[in-house]
Parts: C-alpha cells; sequence; structure tokens
C-alpha cells in the first residue's frame, strides 16, 4: 500500500467524531499539525484508559497480580499505544496538514 493511500485511510477514520469521543475537542482543524504535546495528551487518555482495561484482564485472567507485573503491564500499553498513534495518526495527521497549508498558501498567491 502506497503512503498516500495508508495516509488517506488512517485521515478518514481520525476525521470521525466518533473516533475521538469523548476527546472531540483536543482534535485540531484538518490543517494545523498535531503538536507532540497534544499526541502525548491523547495518548495519555485513550492509553490510560487502554492500560487499565489491560490491568482488569490480568487480573481476571491471573488473580491479584503483584504492584510491578501491574505497573509493568500499564506501562508498556501506554507505550504500545503512543508508539502506534505516533507512528500512524501523528505522521498522516502532519502530511495531510502540511498538504493542505501548501494548498492554502498557493491560493492566497
Amino acid at each position: 500500500m502506497s503512503p498516500h493511500r495508508f495516509d488517506d485511510r488512517i485521515n478518514a477514520l481520525s476525521d470521525q467524531d466518533w473516533a475521538w469521543w469523548p476527546l472531540l475537542a483536543l482534535r485540531p482543524r484538518r490543517e494545523q499539525p498535531l503538536s507532540e504535546a497534544r499526541l502525548f495528551l491523547i495518548a495519555l487518555l485513550f492509553g490510560g484508559l487502554c492500560a487499565a482495561v489491560s490491568v482488569a484482564l490480568v487480573w481476571l485472567l491471573f488473580g491479584s497480580p503483584l504492584p510491578l507485573a501491574i505497573v509493568t503491564v500499564a506501562a508498556l500499553t501506554f507505550a504500545l499505544f503512543y508508539l502506534t498513534a505516533r507512528l500512524t495518526l501523528f505522521r498522516s495527521w502532519n502530511r495531510r496538514a502540511l498538504r493542505l497549508q501548501r494548498a492554502n498558501a498557493q491560493r492566497e498567491d
């Protein structure tokens, strides 16, 4: 799959309001780049929820885990969420934002 096609699919998904619920206020305008700080906040909120679910699954499957296991599972889940968002959403969103900014600048000239 070509990079542009991949970006288009990621952006089509990230343009859906339901994909951002309940954090729709954190979604930047399409022509605005997604900052590292905003990505980290999104990852902290969505990834934190995923981490809580992961810890709950470990608890249900293996019984009461050690505190170190809880922290490890939560940290790994958050890190995986952040890296996945960084390699997909962040790149695709910012490539599109740059294209839209260039197109807007050309129209203004």
